[in-house]
């Protein structure tokens, strides 16, 4: 398997929300499929915000933006206009109950300075059967590894690179899926299921599925990897996998992603693209997965 190629196959279907995660679906059970009979798939009704139109002025002056919200609104305040501090792009790291937009840091010192504040953001509510692909032993796994296949921006590091490193893992050593659970799940980024609107299709993987979690020896989260080598980390895991159970299973769960204040520079982004993984980092991600499970 080119690992490549699954990741840029992957990228033209960026962003994946809505009906683009829905033709991601297909393209990932088809692949599934070629390599393993032994596939579930659980669908669920969930609602994403699809962004449409978003400008922003300020003192008149036009202002690259991307709309970050959940309704459509007005812009007229500089609360409603974010930033991420540790990008140069245009980054939508939290979307937000209210109108808001961002913009790069580049341009916060034009947001500190202006004096009026003139924008408009609109956004369409997208309903739809999203889909967990549920891979592997459904009795009794040793081990549950989570990677979602959803996106916002470019959607290479976050998350085409860990859905790669998961499916090259399991056609390389396909004895995995006897003993493991691969959750290749929908519906991760965005979700109207306030207050953590992240994490819905693991939510609903938990619903369905809580004594498989409680059994497992171990959790993995495969998130953002192939950016730099690999890290294991261990904690702040709401950010990861916010389960409403979490407490009960943290400590035992472990996320495997690369460094995050470099991850955070390319973070829900149009520039999270294929350029930026390193083929290196990808095998280390791969060998370090298998460690983890066997």
């Amino acid at each position: 398997m080119d690992i490549f190629q699954v990741v840029k196959d992957l990228c033209t279907l960026s962003p994946r929300q809505g009906e683009n995660e829905i033709e991601t679906a297909k393209y990932l059970e088809k692949v599934i499929r070629q390599k393993t009979d032994k596939l579930q798939v659980q669908k669920f009704p969930t609602c994403v915000p699809l962004v449409s139109t978003a400008y922003l002025n300020l003192d008149g002056q036009e202002i690259p933006c991307l709309g970050c919200s959940f309704e459509t609104g007005n812009i007229s305040t500089k609360d409603q206009v974010v930033h991420s501090p540790h990008s140069d792009y245009i980054s939508t790291p939290s979307y937000h109950k209210t109108p808001a937009v961002a913009i790069s840091r580049t341009d916060a010192k034009k947001l500190n300075q202006a004096t009026t504040v003139e924008g408009r953001v609109t956004v369409d509510k997208y309903s739809y059967l999203s889909r967990n692909f549920l891979v592997g032993n459904l009795d009794k796994p040793k081990n549950i590894i989570f990677a979602h296949y959803d996106s916002l921006g470019g959607g290479a590091i976050d998350n085409a690179s860990s859905i790669a490193v998961c499916l090259k893992l399991l056609s390389e050593i396909r004895e995995l899926i006897s003993d493991n659970l691969f959750i290749f799940a929908g519906n991760e980024e965005l979700s109207y299921d306030f207050p953590d609107y992240w994490g819905y299709g693991y939510r609903q993987f938990e619903k369905y599925y809580p004594g498989l979690l409680r059994q497992a020896k171990q959790i993995l989260v495969i998130d953002g990897v192939g950016l730099t080598a690999p890290e294991v980390i261990t904690t702040d895991l709401d950010n990861f996998i916010p389960l409403n159970y979490l407490k009960t299973f943290q400590s035992k769960t472990k996320v495997i992603s690369s460094n995050q204040q470099q991850v955070l520079k390319c973070y829900h982004c149009k520039e999270d693209t294929p350029d930026k993984l390193s083929s290196e980092y990808l095998n280390q991600s791969i060998s370090l997965l298998q460690k983890l499970l066997i």
